[in-house]
């Protein structure tokens, strides 16, 4: 297991699946583009796509997509690193996916003026971007007070906790494969079933396969909270670590509810991670003060 994750984790893994998720990107949106104009402007469209949206701007979704399953890709590999860098991408990915949604309710009107006119979707739009920015804004603060943290000396036990964060690494990259495999073929039947039967087209795109991920970050939270305590005896990490994993569940909640109430609790879950970690912060600084009485510098 060890030598798997060092081999996906070296610099030249993560180069060449980068270049594949930006290529797929751009292939995903132009393609995109192209079958909405074939369904605006001609009668060549295969049945399967005849469904889909004539805005054009619904084509954004797509590349955002390719996006968010990216940096999925980045939070599995942080977190052998610390629990501190799994948490700042669930909270990149949370942003994400509600600025994705802006996108998305915006495309759904056939103009900017029906937006307008639909007061109520377009607070909903104003809630998200609002919500979005203030998440940006979060983010940046978490990445601010979590910089510049003590050295930790790599003792055996370190060691072995790494190791084991690897084992759940690799578990959990299997797993979001399969789920990603599965969400996909939902997907498709969903489209299937739409153009050719009279069914109507139910799936939430916004948190289709995301829903699943953050439940299964939860188990993959908590199970590294448990083994934390092999290594480390002190409080003040034990809470940290449970605040991160009450942030994530958190998260999982903000993505049930379509509501101004969904991005409100994504705030509050990053706010959590803020909170526990400037208070951890304040422990290791009293830790200093501590060592310092003690041991003067001379």
């Amino acid at each position: 297991m060890h030598r798997l994750y060092q081999y996906i984790s070296r610099e030249e893994s993560k180069a060449y699946v980068e270049k594949v998720f930006v290529y797929s990107a751009f292939a995903l949106f132009l393609l995109h583009l192209f079958i909405i104009f074939l369904a605006n402007e001609t009668e060549y469209l295969p049945r399967l796509f005849r469904n889909v949206h004539p805005n054009y701007l619904s084509a954004l979704y797509t590349p955002f997509s390719v996006i968010l399953v990216y940096e999925v890709y980045f939070m599995i590999l942080s977190i052998p690193l610390s629990f501190t860098e799994s948490i700042k991408k669930q909270y990149e990915i949370i942003s994400l996916i509600i600025i994705r949604r802006v996108f998305k309710d915006i495309s759904d009107f056939e103009s900017f003026d029906a937006i307008l006119q639909n007061s109520q979707d377009f607070l909903q739009i104003i809630a998200d971007l609002g919500a979005g920015l203030v998440l940006f804004a979060l983010v940046a603060v978490f990445y601010h007070i979590s910089k510049n943290r003590k050295p930790t000396s790599k003792s055996d036990k370190l060691q072995n906790f790494i190791r084991f964060k690897e084992i759940v690494t690799i578990a959990l990259a299997a797993l979001l494969f399969v789920l990603a495999i599965y969400a996909f073929g939902e997907w498709l039947r969903e489209v299937y079933l739409s153009a050719y039967t009279e069914k109507v087209y139910s799936l939430e795109l916004h948190t289709i396969f995301f829903d699943d991920l953050f439940s299964v970050m939860i188990f993959a939270d908590v199970l590294i909270f448990i083994a934390s305590f092999l290594y480390t005896k002190r409080y003040e990490v034990l809470f940290r670590n449970a605040g991160y994993v009450a942030s994530t569940i958190l998260i999982r909640i903000s993505l049930t509810l379509d509501t101004i109430y969904g991005p409100i609790i994504a705030i509050g879950a990053v706010l959590t991670g803020i909170i526990v970690q400037v208070v951890f912060r304040y422990f290791s600084w009293l830790d200093i003060e501590e060592d310092q009485r003690i041991y003067p510098s001379q």
